[in-house]
């Protein structure tokens, strides 16, 4: 059994190699022990009939002793013989009648004397007698001497199996007298046609049992085999541009893997849009710190000359002063386009997080802008409070310059804290974001307006991002933005 479930397991490894299809593997496991079991099966049945034939035998053997034992005790009582000073005078009591006896028990039967000596059988003298031999088998002798009686299993060398039965006869005075023997032939063609009809009527069940169990198993291999395969086909479409995930039903233990798919795929797409936008934010940062090198270095030397003409020409004045005004306006555009592309390393350290709101709204106390403090107790943060300081205020400026036509909106920074994060809350009540804008609105937009170059939120963004957080935008057009940041405490 043992051999036969190595080979099934060779075999199955073998498959594996081979990339033999999950459906034949399951089906041929299945099959494999099917008829693993099946073996086991019969060979415990034919352990169990060996057992219980040997029972059977035994139990045979002690009633035909019981019954000889009974007749035997009779004559012996009913004999004026001293058979215990003379136990050879057992040959005149059963010489007429031991064969009588054997033929109504249809069992030789014999007579051995307490030394082991042959004394009087029910075969003939004269017959080439193996079964009683002149001196008792020593085993057979020794373990009936001790215990009363015994039973031992010998072999003809002709190769038939008999039962010794050997026990102690003795007198109406319970003194014992000699030993009584007789040989029970076990019949092996009766046992083996026994057996083979056994296994003959057991074949015939597994073979109908066989047939069913393939046919069960070749619909649970399909059955399972078939959503797996459909999933491995629908695993193959996906691709980074094509990432859709799987909304189709599985059996429970598919879907499980079918969720943990669609989790990961959605983790993918999440980590291959953050790759992309990080990879343009560091394409926009190369752009812009080209740019800025590259306008800003003859813009002091244009400024000089054009002070120089208007001291020449006076009458030039007005035209030199709107032309200084475009210098300093492509300056400011440098300046900004420098800061985006070298925002500085994080200086990390604790501080108190209330404190610097509340005195970095000081900025702004002659605008409408009201700091509200919804935590109870002082919130200390680990993080760069420059930086934090730089992403706040661009994002208030921002809600500043969100007015209806030219007027100033209300804003409201909103601080609150739990254990596991901080939210910093800038609403107000301007324009608000068109919601087709609303996906690019953290973007980086060059432009040539004085009054910003766009870069603002991008650069937001990064000081968040470097923070471990996340920023969250809600707005209606025409009622007003609220731009939400999210800080882990650390």
């Amino acid at each position: 059994m043992g051999v036969a479930k190595v080979k099934i397991q060779h075999h199955i490894c073998t498959m594996r190699k081979m990339n033999t299809p999950i459906r034949i593997r399951m089906f041929l496991a299945m099959v494999g022990l099917i008829v693993l079991s099946f073996i086991m099966t019969g060979s415990i049945s034919y352990l169990f009939f060996k057992a219980e034939n040997e029972e059977y035998n035994l139990e045979r053997i002690k009633r035909k002793e019981y019954a000889i034992r009974t007749t035997v005790d009779y004559f012996i009582s009913n004999s004026n013989e001293d058979l215990y000073r003379n136990p050879e005078k057992l040959i005149e009591v059963f010489d007429d009648r031991i064969c009588e006896l054997a033929d109504i028990h249809n069992q030789d039967i014999g007579f051995y004397d307490f030394d082991g000596k042959y004394i009087i059988s029910s075969l003939p003298s004269d017959f080439d007698n193996k079964l009683f031999p002149a001196f008792l088998h020593e085993e057979l002798y020794r373990n009936t001497r001790e215990q009363g009686e015994s039973i031992l299993r010998l072999t003809s060398k002709e190769g038939d199996e008999y039962l010794i039965s050997a026990s102690v006869v003795v007198d109406e005075k319970g003194r014992s007298i000699a030993i009584l023997i007789f040989p029970y032939e076990i019949d092996k063609r009766y046992d083996e046609n026994e057996l083979r009809d056994f296994f003959s009527r057991l074949f015939t069940i597994f073979f109908v049992v066989f047939l069913a169990a393939v046919g069960i198993a070749l619909l649970l291999s399909n059955s399972i085999a078939k959503p797996l395969t459909r999933l491995k086909e629908r695993i193959a479409q996906t691709r980074l541009d094509r990432n859709l995930p799987i909304k189709e039903k599985y059996p429970p233990e598919i879907q499980k893997l079918v969720n943990e798919y669609n989790r990961m795929l959605k983790a993918l797409q999440k980590s291959a849009t953050e790759l992309a936008r990080k990879e343009r934010d560091a394409a926009w940062r190369d752009m812009a710190r080209q740019v800025a090198h590259e306008i800003k270095n003859p813009l002091t030397p244009m400024k000089l000359n054009l002070q120089l003409l208007a001291r020449k020409h006076p009458d030039l004045d007005e035209t030199i002063k709107g032309l200084v005004a475009q210098v300093d306006a492509m300056a400011q555009i440098a300046d900004a386009f420098s800061r985006y592309a070298n925002i500085p390393e994080l200086q990390i350290r604790e501080f108190d997080l209330n404190e610097m709101l509340r005195t970095n709204m000081l900025v702004h106390q002659h605008e409408k802008v009201n700091f509200i403090d919804k935590t109870s107790e002082k919130v200390l943060f680990t993080g760069d409070p420059d930086q934090l300081t730089r992403a706040v205020n661009n994002l208030v400026k921002n809600a500043l310059q969100a007015g209806h036509e030219g007027n100033t909106p209300n804003v409201e920074v909103v601080l609150e804290a739990s254990t596991s994060e901080v939210l910093i809350h800038i609403v107000d009540d301007g324009v608000g974001i068109p919601r087709d804008k609303q996906e690019s609105i953290f973007e980086p937009r060059f432009t040539t307006k004085t009054g910003g170059m766009g870069l603002g939120l991008s650069i937001v963004r990064t000081i968040i991002d470097g923070h471990g957080g996340k920023m969250d935008l809600k707005s209606t057009k025409g009622k007003g933005s609220e731009f939400t940041v999210h800080l882990p405490r650390k």
